[in-house]
């Protein structure tokens, strides 16, 4: 089967060590911290004074132009500012592991979008092998996918060279690996647009710590990480140590990342990602549907969002921690968390050193929290009817710091 139109569905239907004490090294690196933590609060200060509404950080450091982005994002990705329905891009979902990404897989599912997944590229279908883009749906389902695996940097490379975004095949693509397929995947006239879901560091890999013990699906199932304390676990290196500023620059875990890369991050974030909070998956999702062209209106939309944020808060999905293997049957059952486990309490040791750890993506966490709040206004002015719909007005009397009107 060769590519068809884009819309082929119907609209229906680690030896346990001491805690490290303080060091010369570690001191210079609180200092550090200390000042840009000290220079946000001035950025947030001057920003909201009404004036001044980009970013003071960027200014102080990479100045005030386009060279603040990356070239690929620059030149390849829309602007949040810019209106979807005079762009035909490409979205592009990163999905950081444990904040979500699977719900967002499911939601879409539901909703009969064309998505680049793990599964297409399941021997069991048969196009694993092609080198042309198939639309194809993986077993009695009603939603699509296409023979390719973005969410890693191979596959990725692959659908660069078979031209997936060039095909206009798919609604939504689903990496891990943001900068390489923000490099590789689209070009100067088959651009795309970035939406991604945050949440906290901290609860991010403290989530991920107790998964991984359990989940004997994943490539990544660490067994043996259930015979650590939390403590133990967190004084071991780790590949998710400020894991969202290394994925944004496109560094590797060991290679360093300073204060410069979190700029660049931030930066990358402000102008070019549609931000989404776990802790506000319902306002997120209205986000994205509005930048996807998503009518909440139309019949199977409607009752996804229902299904999936209605008032029925314990039912979720039977495989919502279940990262990459999409079943798609819309099973559920009354389960309040799929993942439950014991909190990590802020002052704690274990706190501390995950903090320490997560210092650039904490002070990135942060700064998206704020970016949720002011792309409010901007997004939903994408959307014609946003008052009929979604019960919105659109004018905001709060100054914003980090968009321009």
């Amino acid at each position: 089967m060769t590519v068809p139109s884009r819309h082929l569905l119907p609209t229906t239907n680690p030896t346990t060590t001491a805690i490290r004490r303080p060091n010369k090294t570690l001191k210079l690196g609180g200092t550090i911290i200390l000042t840009f933590c000290l220079l946000t609060l001035l950025n947030d200060l001057v920003s909201t004074s009404g004036t001044n509404r980009r970013s003071l950080l960027s200014t102080l450091y990479l100045g005030a132009t386009h060279s603040t982005l990356l070239p690929w994002s620059h030149h390849q990705i829309d602007d949040v500012k810019t209106d979807p329905k005079n762009s035909n891009s490409t979205a592009m979902f990163w999905h950081i592991p444990k904040s979500g990404g699977t719900t967002a897989k499911r939601l879409y599912m539901c909703m009969g979008q064309t998505l680049s997944i793990r599964i297409g590229i399941d021997p069991r279908y048969g196009h694993d092998q092609s080198d042309e883009i198939v639309v194809f749906r993986p077993g009695d389902v009603n939603w699509n996918t296409v023979n390719v695996d973005t969410t890693i940097r191979p596959g990725i490379m692959r659908a660069a060279k078979m031209g997936l975004v060039q095909s206009h095949t798919t609604d939504l693509i689903f990496t891990m690996e943001p900068q390489v397929a923000g490099e590789h995947l689209y070009d100067e006239f088959n651009r795309g647009r970035i939406l991604a879901l945050f949440r906290h560091p901290i609860d991010r890999v403290v989530s991920k710590f107790y998964y991984l013990q359990t989940a004997t699906w994943e490539k990544t199932y660490r067994p043996e990480w259930a015979e650590l304390t939390i403590l133990e676990w967190a004084q071991k290196p780790s590949e998710d140590e400020n894991f969202m500023v290394r994925k944004l620059v496109g560094k590797s875990f060991g290679d360093p990342v300073d204060l410069h890369d979190l700029i660049v991050a931030k930066e990358l974030v402000r102008q070019r990602v549609v931000v989404g909070l776990m802790s506000e998956m319902e306002e997120s999702f209205k986000r994205f549907n509005i930048v996807l062209g998503v009518d909440e209106n139309e019949e199977r939309n409607k009752k996804c969002m229902d299904e999936f944020f209605g008032e029925k808060e314990e039912v979720v999905r039977k495989d919502d921690e279940n990262e990459g293997h999409a079943t798609g049957q819309g099973e559920t059952v009354v389960k309040k968390n799929s993942n439950a486990h014991p909190k990590v309490v802020e002052g704690t040791p274990e706190w501390e050193i995950l903090a320490e750890k997560n210092s650039l993506d904490l002070l990135l966490y942060s700064y998206i929290e704020l970016l949720f709040k002011e792309q409010k206004d901007v997004i939903y002015s994408y959307a014609s009817d946003v008052r009929d719909i979604y019960g919105y007005n659109t004018k905001n009397d709060e100054e914003q710091c980090c968009y321009s009107s």
